[in-house]
């Protein structure tokens, strides 16, 4: 059997909040993207486009839940309410270990639609110090 790929144009709305050493900033973006079902998984890919630059982003949307940005720093977070995610920060300085601590996942895939919502509350943490704290609120529809 073949791989089964579909790709259906939606519309992304994404809104994250970031708090680093007592900042807080929130950005939000709205970005022409794809829903892409491929061999019963389901996947979410647009560019957003920031400071210039236009950064690819996935998501993952299934029995599990990714991030991957590609860009000057490539990011790929994995979710997960029950342990911590180990995950490698590619920074221009070099590799950083990191674990993805989630304390809320929330996500409602319509392939038929496509559409969807996810929200993702997550802490990023070296060493036992967490670096950032960081809220996703992402919506997507034809």
């Amino acid at each position: 059997m073949g791989r089964i790929k579909k790709i259906t144009p939606v519309h992304v709305h994404l809104t994250t909040v970031i708090e680093q050493e007592g900042q807080r900033e929130r950005f939000s973006f709205d970005e022409a993207g794809n829903f892409v079902e491929l061999n019963g998984k389901y996947y979410l890919r647009y560019l957003e486009h920031q400071h210039g630059k236009a950064t690819p982003v996935q998501f993952r949307l299934d029995d599990q839940v990714h991030l991957h940005r590609s860009g000057e720093v490539t990011t790929l977070l994995n979710f997960d309410l029950t342990k911590a995610m180990p995950t490698r920060y590619q920074t221009q300085y070099g590799v950083i270990n990191l674990e993805v601590e989630t304390s809320r996942l929330e996500k409602k895939v319509i392939p038929a639609t496509p559409s969807g919502q996810l929200a993702v509350d997550y802490a990023l943490v070296a060493a036992g110090q967490t670096v950032g704290s960081y809220q996703l609120r992402l919506q997507f529809q034809p």
